[in-house]
């Protein structure tokens, strides 16, 4: 998170993105990260992540690593699965394949293929997890 936020303002912008989520989970549906935060600076009034920068990516990464791992706490799967580069690229970024490395639900030499199987598993879990909430 860019450091001009507050720790209150860091807060609500982490419960925003992941009320986002969850609700793109329950709809059984994907979301960009540009639409992502577009909708948490509407939801909450911050400023949007610039995600044409790699600081506004970086910031964004980070706030979605922070989801994860505060969800997963109660959970066994990687909310963030639901959010992804752009229409086109429908998969997540770099940083979501790093994030599982670190938690270690990844190996850290897993081909493209098997980073592309885990995203998938981990989206069929959280959707199907939040499908039975609707």
């Amino acid at each position: 998170m860019p450091h001009s936020r507050t720790d209150e303002d860091r807060a609500i912008i982490m419960e925003a993105a992941r009320s986002i989520m969850v609700h793109t989970a329950r709809r059984q549906e994907l979301i960009t990260y540009a639409e992502l935060t577009r909708q948490i600076s509407k939801d909450t009034g911050a400023e949007p992540f610039d995600v044409t920068l790699d600081a506004g990516r970086d910031a964004l990464g980070a706030l979605l690593a922070d989801v994860v791992k505060d969800d997963l706490l109660h959970s066994r799967f990687m909310l963030s699965s639901v959010a992804t580069l752009s229409e086109a690229e429908r998969e997540p970024g770099s940083e979501f394949y790093i994030l599982a490395e670190h938690l270690g639900h990844l190996e850290p030499d897993a081909s493209g293929e098997r980073k592309y199987a885990f995203w998938a598993e981990q989206l069929k879990l959280t959707h199907d997890h939040y499908k039975r909430r609707i």
